[in-house]
């Protein structure tokens, strides 16, 4: 028998990240951060690597790490029982496992984000990504260490703010330089991320909101939770060409921020900025709307995952508002508010009264390669629909598990929603109740303000696979003759249990309807 090859850890690779190979993709393990604990349900190996696990919170835990193109076996053993069931999301990708007592076997072909769910344990997120070969020097000439140049705390005890911030300034006033973070966790206050720099962060690296309120700017108030909120981490407004990427983690210390610090935080807040990208990160335990790109043009997020608590709300993923030409691709997004959104709002709303410019149109926004878990909408555009939303685009994603599948909820303001596209969408669990929404779809005008509401025309809802249809009536309901839902076209929706299309409306279960006009079916 041919013996297994192990790559052991040599001086070539940093300290946190360990390599083994069998046969096909190689692993790329990345250490736990020393603020984390471990899992105490499951152990995960991929190939020979032993894969760390973080104990995160009462409904799920997670692994991330990174491998190269090849086959891949990974094996879950559970610490104190055998194994009687087990479901493997998403399940379009069909991925069969074999057990023997305590441990789950399957085999990947490529990198993917899953959820495992084994017997009444918590899920367990298993997030591997495509490894880059290429990756910054840590040190030489426009390259900005924060631990080696700047002597930035790397303990997690002791604010370190000020020399994370001169590193950022030194690497925006070189062009085009990168602020490097080395593994270890930071305690840091605000960051500025200014014109033409890059940040990475190795994989160990943590940023970590402390949680008091003292620390920080108060940037808005949220009326609704009585809440000061600081943009934890944000763009200067007009700043272009900034780049935030790596393994690392932007910790937002939601439930204690909130719970006994009194202060939430928008992790990452892209204002006003032109030609942002972020890439590869883990977004954790933000205490209000996690990242938010605001009236920005050019916006990537790629590759990240998004992990928010399930006890504590207004604790949104992505909230795409007032921005032109964004792209949110291959992410998992956990919340218990709405992991992957569009909105936009007025001026003078809570929330966006020191947000820099003026309200703008929302034009062009693609989500793209999603998996959302949830107790609200899995994929949706609304509550706020001050400014115009068109073009907006949800395609190739999963739902999970959701009160709503995917939908326009148009709650507050007087704008128009036009051109949506909801496209190759699989719908797994419906387990939830929104107000009384359990449902796959909802295209709703609620005229929550009292002001009239907006027309919403022209949406293709198309090749929609509903494994779950929940409990409740699909909803298409506009607020009045003037202010209808127009022009919705339903086309290949393959309903629970059946093996042809749905023909009709009360197949689909849509029969809660209201100023819904031209309302088609394609074969």
């Amino acid at each position: 028998m041919r013996k297994i090859q192990v790559i052991l850890i040599c001086l070539l690779w940093p300290a946190f990240v360990f390599a083994g190979q069998l046969q096909g993709a190689k692993v790329f393990g990345y250490a736990l951060p020393t603020i984390y604990k471990k899992s105490t349900q499951f152990s995960l190996t991929a190939a020979t690597t032993q894969i760390p696990i973080a104990s995160y919170n009462d409904k799920y835990d997670y692994a991330h790490f990174s491998i190269t193109k090849g086959q891949l076996k990974l094996s879950i053993t559970l610490f104190d029982e055998v194994i009687v069931d087990y479901n493997i999301s998403p399940k379009k990708y069909n991925i069969k496992g074999e057990v023997n007592g305590k441990t789950l076997t399957f085999s990947l072909s490529n990198a993917q984000y899953l959820i495992v769910k084994i017997n009444k344990k918590r899920e367990l997120i298993i997030a591997i990504d495509q490894h880059q070969v290429v990756q910054p020097k840590s040190t030489g000439s426009g390259v900005f260490n924060v631990a080696v140049d700047y002597q930035a705390d790397q303990s997690g005890k002791i604010l370190t703010t000020g020399a994370i911030q001169k590193a950022i300034d030194a690497a925006s006033n070189f062009k085009n330089g990168t602020v490097y973070i080395p593994a270890g966790v930071y305690l840091i206050g605000n960051l500025e991320l200014k014109s033409n720099m890059s940040l990475y962060m190795e994989p160990g690296a943590v940023f970590l909101f402390s949680g008091k309120a003292e620390d920080y700017t108060v940037n808005a108030k949220k009326v609704s939770q009585n809440r000061n909120i600081t943009w934890w981490i944000y763009t200067k407004s007009g700043a272009r060409n900034i780049k935030i990427y790596g393994a690392g983690t932007l910790d937002g210390n939601g439930k204690i921020a909130t719970e006994k610090g009194k202060i939430g935080n928008h992790i990452l807040a892209i204002m006003g900025a032109e030609n942002f990208v972020m890439d590869g990160l883990i977004i954790r335990n933000s205490g209000a709307w996690a990242v938010l790109p605001i009236r920005s043009k050019n916006v990537k997020l790629l590759n990240f995952k998004l992990f928010n608590r399930f006890d504590m709300g207004e604790n949104d993923g992505v909230d795409v508002i007032e921005s032109e030409n964004v792209l949110v691709k291959h992410a998992i997004g956990i919340a218990l508010d709405d992991p992957f959104s569009t909105k936009t709002w007025q001026q003078d709303t809570d929330l966006c009264r020191n947000w820099p410019g003026v309200p703008l149109a929302q034009k062009n926004v693609v989500f793209d390669d999603c998996i959302s878990w949830t107790y609200c909408y899995g994929f949706k555009i609304g509550q706020g629909v001050m400014q115009p939303q068109i073009n907006i685009t949800f395609k190739n994603c999963v739902v999970y598990d959701a009160a709503v599948g995917i939908g326009i909820h148009h709650k507050w303001g007087t704008s128009y929603v036009k051109n949506v596209f909801f496209d190759n969408i699989d719908i797994e669990k419906l387990s939830f109740q929104n107000d009384d929404h359990r449902t796959w779809a909802v295209f709703l005008m609620q005229n929550g303000d009292k002001l009239g509401s907006g027309p919403i025309t022209k949406v293709l809802v198309s090749n929609i696979l509903v494994r779950d249809a929940g409990r409740s009536p699909v909803k298409i309901k506009g607020a009045s003759d003037k202010n209808s839902v127009e022009q919705i076209t339903f086309k290949n929706i393959m309903m629970p249990n059946q093996t042809l299309p749905a023909e009709s409306l009360s197949e689909m279960k849509i029969t809660d309807m209201l100023f819904a006009k031209n309302i088609k079916i394609k074969p």
